[in-house]
């Protein structure tokens, strides 16, 4: 993790978005990380795929909390 930090350093004051993980989101909004691969394969989550890796921007997360379960398709 301390290399997260000094990577997250390196952006501070870039316009490079943030980028966080599944586990790390799942973390914030309280969501079971099985439901976000879920909505990731199902290809309703807003997120960027890095090779196998799944990351999501503050605007991501942002769309998650305004659109909330119609995301999923509830």
């Amino acid at each position: 993790m301390e290399n997260r930090y000094k990577a997250m350093k390196l952006v501070e004051g870039t316009n490079i978005p943030k980028l966080y993980n599944l586990e790390e989101v799942s973390l914030m909004l309280d969501i079971p990380i099985g439901t976000l691969y879920n909505m990731s394969y199902r290809k309703v989550l807003p997120c960027i795929k890095i090779g196998k890796r799944i990351k999501l921007t503050e605007e991501h997360i942002r769309q998650i909390i305004t659109n909330g379960g119609k995301l999923y398709g509830c």
